[in-house]
């Protein structure tokens, strides 16, 4: 009988931490569909709690406090990001050719949020100037994915795909105003040729950067091996 009852508190103790996992992502989920309209600053215990038809103390139970929320919106924000914009982009072939399906990628989603807001570039204007720990996440997310791009952009002058004398530090923060350009010319400006625009300047970097014909790749010096995320080489 003892087993029995020890199977069976096992069994209620497993449904109970899924069943608390699977609120917890509805918060989260919740929370970044809010931050996307209204900011990171605009989120609340309570805000989220009426949103879910919950209890203040049933979100505080999962989140002490509106700061470990906040931490864990831009968390899932990059999680998505990283499946959205760099996971699909391995697919394309190394080189020049993922560094496009890199950018197209980010355009796609960029175009997205037009209508609902980037919390990267939100955030950043939210907490360029407040220094703790939602800024620290916010701006690890932000170097990590750059530095993707930065990796992806030195692996395609490896091939000869780009001169050898390419800045890739520069090119990639090139592209990066691209897509800030991009964000605020279609969203505060209702630009409706921004995404053109933005399109032709890509192309006009990779014309400014791309090798000559007849250019000989630098040896490979890494290895194609899939990484498992963003902060792993493209």
């Amino acid at each position: 009988m003892s087993n029995v009852s020890s199977l069976s508190s096992s069994r209620a103790a497993s449904a109970g931490r899924a069943k608390g996992q699977q609120t917890k992502a509805a918060i989260v989920d919740a929370a970044l569909q809010l931050a996307a309209q209204i900011g990171l600053e605009g989120l609340s215990i309570g805000l989220i709690a009426e949103s879910l038809k919950m209890s203040k103390s049933g979100v505080f139970a999962h989140f002490g406090s509106r700061e470990e929320l906040q931490i864990s919106v831009v968390r899932e924000y990059h999680t998505r990001f990283e499946q959205e914009v760099f996971f699909t982009a391995l697919q394309a072939e190394r080189g020049l050719p993922r560094v496009r399906a890199l950018f197209d990628n980010w355009m796609k989603r960029s175009t997205i949020e037009i209508d609902s807001g980037c919390i990267y570039i939100g955030g950043a204007v939210e907490f360029d100037d407040r220094p703790g720990p939602v800024r620290d996440e916010l701006s690890h997310s932000v170097h990590t994915w750059l530095g993707a791009m930065q990796r992806a952009i030195d692996i395609a002058i490896e091939e000869g795909h780009l001169r050898p004398d390419t800045d890739s530090a520069q090119m990639g923060f090139e592209i990066h105003a691209l897509i800030l350009a991009l964000h605020y010319e279609a969203r505060f400006l209702r630009n409706p040729a921004a995404l053109q625009r933005a399109q032709l300047a890509f192309e006009g970097i990779v014309q400014r950067y791309q090798a000559l014909p007849g250019h000989s790749a630098r040896p490979n010096v890494r290895s194609d091996a899939r990484k498992t995320s963003t902060r792993s080489s493209a």
